[in-house]
Formats: structure tokens, C-alpha cells, sequence
């Protein structure tokens, strides 16, 4: 099986974001980063494996606790991807899901999962967390459309 490639690591490496705004990515935010980054791999490619995230550049850099979060979040939203989708249409306009961009998508796939396992976590920061994420992975329009769909869920 080939290795998946750590594709929007290459990104936030590249002109796409500034190295100034993947710097700020460290402690819990960096374990939601991995999820996210594997979420958009499972998206992208054909033979995505969980076990991929081992391989993640933001991964690599967790301490053993980040990273049992990073996987306990991952599950999740691989064991319940179907609900988490119902639940991301109930909260858009459009319940296409095929027209929000990958990495927004994973964004909103991680906060939910992250709410919803239980880690103890405030709602607030999750939320909070995830709109910091979606202005560094995402488009100029990522962090209100993240910031509207996760306060329109936990409301």
C-alpha cells in the first residue's frame, strides 16, 4: 500500500499559508490539526488508512497525550462520519455537501467529533480552536462559515 501524502501539511508549507500563522498551531490545537489533515487526506485519497496520521508532520511534533487525543477525536469521525455529515447539512443553507471545500469540511468534522467524544473540553474552545484553524488551512470565507456552522450547532 503506498503512503499517503501529507498533502495539506504541503500547504501550510507552501505560499498558501504564512509560516507565521502555521507557527501558532502547538498544544491541543496541533492534535486537531492532525485530525484535520487526515480527514482531508481520507478525502482526497483512494487508499487513506487511519494509521496514516503516524505519519503527519504535526502529529510527529505531539507528546503521547496530544496524540491519544489526536486519535481518540480521529475515531470519532471515522466510527460516526455519516451522522456528523447529517448533522453539518441540518446547520447550511445548502445540503450539498459537495460544495463546501475540503478543508472547511474537515474543520467541521474534527470540532463536532471533538464535542461529541467526550474529551471534557469546553464547547467555547472547540469552536474557538476551530475558527483559529479555518483562517490558517482555510479561504478568506472559511472562519465565518466554521464560525457560523459550529454556533448554529452548539446554540
Amino acid at each position: 500500500m503506498n503512503k499517503t501524502g501529507d498533502n495539506l501539511n504541503s500547504k501550510v508549507d507552501g505560499d498558501f499559508i504564512s509560516e507565521e500563522k502555521s507557527q501558532s498551531i502547538f498544544g491541543t490545537n496541533m492534535a486537531r490539526a492532525s485530525v484535520i489533515q487526515s480527514l482531508f487526506e481520507r478525502e482526497i485519497s483512494k487508499d487513506f488508512s487511519s494509521a496514516d496520521i503516524n505519519n503527519l508532520h504535526f502529529y510527529k511534533k505531539l507528546n503521547k497525550s496530544k496524540q491519544k487525543i489526536a486519535n481518540t477525536i480521529l475515531e470519532y469521525a471515522l466510527e460516526n462520519i455519516k451522522e456528523i455529515d447529517s448533522s453539518i447539512k441540518k446547520h447550511t443553507i445548502d445540503n450539498n455537501l459537495d460544495r463546501i471545500p475540503k478543508t472547511d469540511l474537515s474543520i467541521l468534522r474534527t470540532a463536532i467529533s471533538e464535542i461529541n467524544c467526550e474529551l471534557e473540553t469546553p464547547v467555547g474552545v472547540i469552536v474557538n480552536e476551530s475558527v483559529k484553524l479555518a483562517d490558517i488551512f482555510g479561504s478568506d470565507a472559511s472562519k465565518n462559515f466554521i464560525n457560523g456552522v459550529l454556533s448554529s450547532m452548539v446554540r
